[in-house]
C-alpha cells in the first residue's frame, strides 16, 4: 500500500510539473527561467592590417602572366608565359622607402603558338635556354610614394636588373599597383589558390635583343623585331597572413 502510494505520488507532481510548464530542472540564475542560455555565435578574428612591410609571393600556378610582342614588317609575333616565380618585400605606406625581391620564369616556358618557332627561340642561336635557363626581373626600387591602400589603383616607376640570355641591363618599368585584401567575396575561390591578400601589378617595358647578345640573322628581320614589348601582369600572394 505504502509504495502504491509513493507511486502515485511521483505521477501527480510529474503531471503537475508538465501543466504548469515548470521543467525538473532548475533555470540558470539571471536568465528569466528561460533554460539553458543559447550559445553565442563565434566572432571572427579580425585581420591582420594591411600596413606597414608586408612580403608577397608570386606563384608558378598560371594566375600571373608576362607577354611578349615582337612587331616586324612582315610578321607580329605574339608570346606569353604563365609560370612565373620569385617573391618581393614592399612597405605598404611608401613603397619608395622600401622594395626588393625579384621575379623569375623559365626561358623554355616561352610559348608563341607554333612549336617549330619556340623550339628556335630556346635554341642556341637565340635564347639558348640550355645555358641560360631563367629569365630574372630583380627590383631595385621604386618612385612610388603613395601608400598602397584597398582597390586604389597606384601609378609609377619601378627600378630593376633584367637578366636574359645570360647577360644583365638595368630596367625602368612603368607599372599600376593595387592592393587587393581577401575578402567574403573570395570565399568560394580557395580551390583557385586565392587565400590570401593580393597585390596586383601590371607593367610594360621595351627592350632591345641586341641589348642582350642576341643576334638576328639579316633574312629574318622583317619578320623578327630587335625590339620586343613585355608585358607583366602579376597576381601576387601575401605571405604569413
Amino acid at each position: 500500500m505504502i509504495r502504491r502510494s509513493m507511486v502515485l505520488g511521483a505521477v501527480m507532481a510529474v503531471g503537475l510539473a508538465a501543466v504548469s510548464g515548470v521543467g525538473l530542472t532548475q533555470p540558470r540564475p539571471g536568465n528569466g527561467g528561460r533554460g539553458a542560455t543559447p550559445t553565442a555565435p563565434a566572432v571572427a578574428a579580425p585581420a591582420v592590417a594591411l600596413t606597414g612591410v608586408q612580403r608577397f609571393e608570386v606563384r608558378p600556378t598560371g594566375i600571373s602572366r608576362i607577354n611578349f610582342t615582337s612587331d616586324a614588317p612582315l610578321e607580329t609575333i605574339d608570346g606569353v608565359s604563365t609560370t612565373t616565380s620569385g617573391n618581393f618585400t614592399v612597405d605598404l605606406a611608401n613603397p619608395s622607402r622600401r622594395l626588393e625581391g625579384s621575379v623569375t620564369l623559365p626561358t623554355n616556358t616561352l610559348r608563341t603558338g607554333n612549336d617549330m618557332r619556340d623550339e628556335h627561340l630556346r635554341g642556341e642561336n637565340w635564347l639558348n635556354a640550355q645555358a641560360n635557363p631563367n629569365i630574372t626581373l630583380a627590383l631595385t626600387g621604386t618612385d612610388i610614394t603613395t601608400a598602397l591602400t584597398p582597390g586604389a589603383a597606384v601609378r609609377g616607376n619601378v627600378r630593376a636588373r633584367l637578366t636574359l640570355h645570360g647577360q644583365t641591363r638595368e630596367v625602368t618599368v612603368p607599372v599600376t599597383v593595387t592592393l587587393i585584401p581577401l575578402s567574403a567575396e573570395h570565399a568560394d575561390m580557395a580551390s583557385f589558390g586565392i587565400n590570401a591578400d593580393m597585390l596586383r601589378v601590371r607593367g610594360e617595358f621595351s627592350v632591345r635583343l641586341t641589348d642582350y647578345g642576341v643576334s638576328i640573322f639579316p633574312p629574318l628581320r622583317l619578320k623578327v623585331s630587335n625590339e620586343i614589348r613585355v608585358r607583366v601582369d602579376l597576381t601576387t600572394f601575401r605571405q604569413g597572413a
